[in-house]
């Protein structure tokens, strides 16, 4: 609810202070077209083009808009044209100087200010009093890795596109008097060459861990398959008691004296065994491989 009350304050606020207008009422305009890119560090390029019902004759155009601009440049479609700013308040009053003949004009600046932040969600905010156009085509793109909040957006009858990088919205108007343009947006994961790099290191290991011990496990089993019933049983014991004395281990495992000589002799030839002579018998050391 706070978050609510602090947004419609500052469309009231915006509302209040912007102004754009062509003063002459006698030029009769088609179309009017005007883009919003809103930039990573939230100042907010725009592109303005009005194309007139007539050709006009030479005269001096004002546009009125809030804030501060920066980096202007207005043409007809065949040169850059003569301006002039003049501040009033927070406003900044744009006399151009059109040449006989001219059917479109054309301007880029770029302003601060129109968007505003709180809790991590940004809101931008514009109010437009049109020249009366018969046609009207608004366009506001948020920047690249930024989402709508809660498809929070007026007015209404927009469409919400993509040019494959960024998400914009689109109005289309009918001889608008004064509009209001209000949306919200977040940003989404900050980091995404990050988090790529990280799912596929995750995968590399993950991929490594199980190759690992699948050939591990293939091995131990090829390894085992070496070996004779007996010979199994025996170095069981061994890997249990690491050192064993051979007596004991025949009658631990029910085994004759000749029987345990034979899979002694070829554990020790395998190099898994050791033995040390301990009076009529032997005492048996495992050896790790």
């Amino acid at each position: 609810m706070m978050k609510r009350t602090f947004f419609v304050i500052l469309a009231l606020f915006l509302m209040l202070l912007l102004d754009i207008q062509i003063s002459e009422a006698s030029i009769l305009i088609k179309e009017y077209n005007i883009t919003f890119w809103i930039t990573s560090d939230m100042s907010v390029k725009e592109n303005v083009i009005f194309t007139f019902k007539e050709p006009i004759d030479k005269n001096v155009i004002n546009y009125l808009a809030v804030g501060d601009i920066t980096s202007l440049k207005v043409s007809n479609g065949e040169k850059f044209l003569d301006y002039t700013l003049t501040k009033i308040g927070s406003e900044t009053k744009i006399g151009i100087y059109v040449p006989e003949g001219t059917q479109k004009l054309e301007m880029n600046f770029t302003v601060e200010n129109l968007v505003f932040t709180k809790d991590s969600v940004y809101a931008f905010f514009v109010t437009l009093k049109t020249p009366l156009p018969e046609n009207m085509n608004i366009f506001v793109y948020l920047p690249a890795g930024y989402y709508l909040y809660r498809h929070a957006v007026y007015p209404e009858n927009y469409k919400i596109l993509t040019d494959g990088e960024k998400i914009y919205v689109h109005w289309s108007l009918s001889k608008p008097e004064n509009v209001a343009i209000n949306l919200k947006f977040y940003r989404t994961f900050q980091d995404y060459t990050f988090f790529v790099a990280f799912v596929t290191s995750l995968a590399f290991i993950v991929v490594i861990l199980y190759l690992v011990l699948y050939y591990r496990e293939k091995t131990k089993r090829a390894f085992e398959r070496s070996f004779s019933e007996d010979e199994r049983k025996v170095l069981q014991v061994l890997l249990k008691e690491k050192i064993i004395m051979q007596n004991k281990l025949e009658k631990q495992l029910g085994f004759s004296r000749a029987k345990m000589t034979r899979v002694v002799k070829k554990l020790e030839a395998k190099g898994l065994i050791e033995k040390e002579r301990v009076g009529r018998t032997n005492r048996l050391f495992y050896k790790k491989v």
